[in-house]
């Protein structure tokens, strides 16, 4: 004979481990002399004298559907209120059932990064076109120096005229 032991301190009471029982005595309290049966994803665990089978998720991540943050599950039964298993991706929100894309986020996002190749194009004209001026200032630019600043200058006017706003920008060509 065999008793199958559950943790009785627990409020679902999951199996724990087995060990032969003395002929001719009672299971302990915590034991049962049925044998579990295991099932993919859950876990054996006692009710009323039988075994039952309990959502086993532990060792897995949920997510929080309102944070996106990444909790490792440590407890047995199903998925706590306000989380998944569904793992989140760029730009999504939860519509209720699942992730799906949040457009507004994407534009957003695509926005700024815009905003910032801009901003970053704009400052390596300006600078370019600040060692030319240096240049001419102190009257060591050549010919091609002067043609050079005139397209920089140029490049910097069609930066200043990009709208930022719109999601599809085309950036001119760096003279």
């Amino acid at each position: 004979m065999i008793n199958y032991y559950y943790d009785n301190t627990n409020d679902l009471k999951p199996f724990t481990h087995q060990l032969e029982a003395n002929d001719d005595t009672l299971p302990p309290d915590n034991a049962l002399r049925i044998s579990p049966t295991f099932k993919e994803g859950y876990c054996p665990c006692e009710k009323g004298g039988k075994w039952i089978h309990i959502e086993d998720n532990r060792g897995k991540n949920a997510y929080n559907i309102e944070t996106k943050e990444t909790v490792k599950i440590d407890y047995l039964g199903p998925i706590k209120s306000g989380f998944t298993l569904l793992e989140p991706f760029d730009f999504c929100k939860w519509n209720g059932k699942k992730w799906v894309l949040d457009e507004e986020q994407k534009n957003a996002f695509i926005i700024k990064l815009n905003q910032s190749k801009l901003a970053n194009l704009l400052s390596d004209a300006n600078s370019e076109i600040e060692i030319l001026n240096d240049k001419i200032e102190l009257e060591i630019a050549t010919d091609d120096d002067k043609k050079l600043l005139k397209k920089w200058k140029l490049y910097r006017i069609q930066l200043k005229s990009i709208d930022t706003s719109k999601l599809d920008i085309e950036l001119p060509v760096k003279p």
